[in-house]
């Protein structure tokens, strides 16, 4: 799709989430009567809990320390149909049933770890949604709910004409972008927040934020106008609310910035976590190996040290070897009894890269095919300067003394053969050979030539 990005206000799913009744019936021209058949299907998505490979990406990341002034926090699904699987209000299915709230450290919300059975419990002074479970559904099953204060939440919540705005369909291109193994499509969904963060003031420096992503399922009364909300809400105090996904981040002054980011940060020397004993692996960890699963040629497997291009020294320079295959550049540690892969791997993984450069591997076997023209034009070139007849071929060949192509050896060669018989002149000998092979081809082009 090249770079281009496009946009759809919603992705909505081939069938919305319910129980559907698929029901067969024959119809025949012969005097007799066939049962119907029927089966009833359901259709779902997930009400409390995302799985983790659904989130493509969030901002501000995770646990991130920034200035986002300018930014409406927002989550990234792999699942392009997940907001709009479910039906919350029949007048308004552009409506997504998910909404991405946004609070702050200083307005008293609570996080709560339970189960489907507790989050659903009704208790006195709190709203809590009036959601049934389904029978694939276990009381069980764990659940994150968040508590708000009521006040905070008829401000914040979103009413069903901005939920439509604030909530779309996004297709781009995977070209050069990491992704796991679980995006296997280039359409997202993206829900947004509808306000931004707070700046701290003053002294502060930071203001802790957290983002949930969470379920309008038994929210519709909240959802119509602000005196529908406000009687809904009535004599509660706070209000749960169904989180399928949250993160944290904080947001930092105005002047914030990328120097003041990087000399906040921990600049601890790079290492491999290690918890043992052994004195040579806790050199190797600080130096920053990594052991290794190593699948050698034979078939057999062992374990290696691995060590990636950033290293916490300073290393000498090593004079570049040229070597055929990875395993030339193996290095064996007799003390530990093991084997160094870190060059053998950076030659493999420079290697992959450059063969699935498709212009690199057209310019290498341009490369590889002028070569081979230019030694068989510097043969073909030794050949004649050898042959023909000019007083000048001889003082030709003195002053290209220094010339190692295959060429100039084969004319060396020749001559050998006329300083040590004068009679059987070597330029005589090569020149039978050429004519025989001349007469070879000549014969083959006949005989291709009868067949046809």
């Amino acid at each position: 799709m090249g770079e281009a990005i496009r946009f759809s206000q919603r992705n909505e799913p081939h069938l919305k989430t319910g129980t559907y009744r698929i029901q067969v019936e024959t119809v025949t021209n012969i005097d007799c009567q066939l049962a119907s058949e029927a089966v009833d299907i359901t259709v779902s998505t997930e009400r409390f809990r995302l799985p983790p490979d659904q989130i493509y990406s969030v901002y501000p990341p995770r646990e991130a320390v920034g200035d986002y002034t300018e930014c409406l926090p927002h989550i990234v699904l792999n699942r392009r149909s997940l907001p709009w699987e479910k039906t919350l209000l029949n007048s308004n299915s552009n409506m997504p049933w998910l909404a991405l709230l946004v609070f702050d450290e200083t307005e008293g919300i609570q996080m709560v770890e339970s189960t489907c059975e507790e989050a659903l419990k009704p208790e006195p002074g709190i709203f809590v949604p009036s959601i049934v479970l389904a029978v694939y559904e276990k009381p069980e099953d764990p659940c994150t709910c968040v508590h708000i204060p009521v006040d905070l939440l008829a401000d914040i919540l979103p009413y069903a004409e901005a939920l439509s705005l604030l909530a779309h369909g996004k297709g781009v291109s995977l070209d050069h972008k990491v992704t796991d193994a679980s995006v296997k499509d280039d359409w997202f969904a993206a829900v947004v927040a509808n306000r931004f963060c707070l700046e701290p003031e003053g002294d502060r420096h930071a203001i802790r934020h957290t983002a949930c992503l969470v379920s309008l399922e038994g929210y519709e009364a909240c959802l119509g106008d602000e005196q529908n909300r406000r009687e809904a809400l009535a004599h509660c105090h706070s209000a749960r609310m169904i989180v399928l996904a949250n993160w944290s981040f904080s947001m930092a002054k105005a002047a914030f910035d990328f120097a003041s980011s990087m000399a906040s940060l921990d600049a601890a020397m790079i290492s491999t976590p290690y918890q043992g004993n052994n004195e040579q692996v806790q050199q190797l960890c600080r130096l920053g190996y990594f052991p290794m699963n190593h699948h050698v040629r034979d078939g057999s497997q062992t374990v290696s040290w691995y060590q990636p291009p950033l290293v916490p020294y300073d290393e000498s320079k090593e004079k570049t070897r040229c070597v055929r295959f990875a395993d030339q550049l193996l290095e064996y540690d007799p003390d530990i009894g093991m084997m160094d892969i870190r060059y053998s791997s950076a030659w493999q993984i420079g290697k992959s890269m450059a063969l699935a450069d498709q212009s690199f591997v057209q310019k290498l076997y341009a490369w590889r095919q002028s070569n081979e023209m230019l030694a068989r034009t510097s043969v073909y070139h030794g050949l004649l300067e050898m042959h023909l007849s000019s007083q000048h071929a001889d003082e030709s060949i003195r002053h290209r003394q220094d010339d190692h192509s295959m060429g100039h050896r084969f004319v060396q060669a020749a001559r050998k053969y006329d300083e040590m018989d004068h009679q059987n002149s070597g330029k005589q000998t090569v020149l039978r050979q050429l004519n025989d092979r001349y007469r070879s081809l000549l014969s083959e082009v006949k005989a291709d030539a009868s067949t046809e």
